[in-house]
């Protein structure tokens, strides 16, 4: 196998098409399951030609160059040997990618799998209720949100842990519920060939959400950006914007119980990504839950599950972190059998 030691410092990584964010893991104290992770720094992800020339960057801008480990989160899916990140035009060989930066270990894992990893991790002040209800400790977690794109994760119940599943959820198409929806459907359907849910839940389709309604209901709108979408309606400024983030908060909710319900979710729900922590009263206001609970006879399997929004930002670097001791761990020990 291809690390059989750890030594610190280690390079952790959340890297998605809006930022990279870094650090190093400097001291780990597994009983209470800390980790301390300094030199944390945020770069756009835009400024780098790819992966290896991002963390280049970063050891370059904090004057190292001994680092032997590493375990990152992207944005996208990790297939074999090869990953692509979603929203930007980086394509990877990470043996090529290893090699080129001097690493003796590089791991790459969905950016969704490593939130889901880190929520064993996190206490109760890193969590805001959405809504209570009881969590059955034998069923999957759903963990998912928008951000520059819409990711979807699992944690399964094992035996002595609980095991990350990364998803490509978010780019299963958007169901509509209503006529609203089917009508701002049809308007992005004649925009794009496809209408996945991440078209619309994810930062650049707040703007699609915004420019479709308009459109449906014939009124001429300013061209805005989703963060000034966002502003408008957070500060009932103006009133398109704000139906435009309620409809938006509506609608993934309905989202969010569709895939509960094909999860079969009844460990919880955990929100992350960019985009709700910032609008976190917003959220609690709208019809969120109960979209999420109206699934006619299905909506009592919904009832008591509890919903929470992760407040924490360092999630997804947690997350990296502690599958990379355990995978640590786990070699460790059968290479001892």
């Amino acid at each position: 196998m291809e690390c059989r030691s750890l030594i610190y410092p280690y390079l952790i990584a959340d890297i998605g098409g809006t930022n990279a964010r870094f650090g190093l893991v400097t001291k780990v104290d597994h009983d209470n399951n800390h980790y301390t992770i300094e030199k944390q720094r945020t770069y756009p992800s835009a400024e780098f030609a790819g992966l290896e020339q991002a963390v280049t960057h970063y050891f370059n801008d904090i004057e190292i160059s001994n680092i032997r480990n590493a375990c990152l989160a992207v944005a996208g899916p990790v297939t074999g040997n090869r990953f692509r990140l979603t929203n930007l035009d980086w394509n990877v060989d990470i043996t090529r990618a290893k090699q080129s930066l001097g690493l003796d270990s590089l791991h790459l894992k969905n950016d969704f799998s490593a939130y889901a990893y880190a929520i064993p991790y996190l206490d109760n002040s890193n969590f805001m209720s959405i809504s209570d209800g009881i969590s059955e400790p034998r069923s999957p977690i759903a963990v998912l949100g928008p951000g520059t794109g819409f990711g979807v994760a699992m944690l399964i119940p094992e035996e002595h842990r609980k095991r990350a599943v990364s998803t490509e959820a978010g780019h299963m198409s958007l169901s509509a519920n209503t006529a609203l929806q089917s009508a701002i459907k049809e308007q992005l359907s004649r925009r794009f060939e496809y209408v996945s849910i991440e078209r619309v839940f994810s930062g650049p389709g707040l703007k699609y959400l915004y420019q479709a309604l308009a459109a449906v209901e014939g009124i001429k709108t300013e061209p805005l950006s989703a963060a000034e979408i966002t502003q408008e309606a957070i500060q009932s400024n103006d009133e398109m914007c704000y139906r435009t983030l309620s409809l938006f908060c509506s609608w993934l909710g309905a989202v969010t119980g569709d895939l509960t319900l094909a999860f079969g979710a009844r460990g919880g729900v955990y929100l992350g990504g960019g985009i709700l922590p910032r609008i976190s009263d917003f959220l609690l206001a709208s019809d969120f839950m109960s979209s999420f609970k109206a699934k006619d006879q299905m909506s009592h399997y919904l009832e008591n599950i509890p919903v929470n929004l992760v407040t924490e930002s360092n999630s997804a670097l947690l997350g990296v972190s502690a599958w990379l001791e355990y995978y640590l761990l786990r070699e460790m020990s059968e290479g001892l059998k």
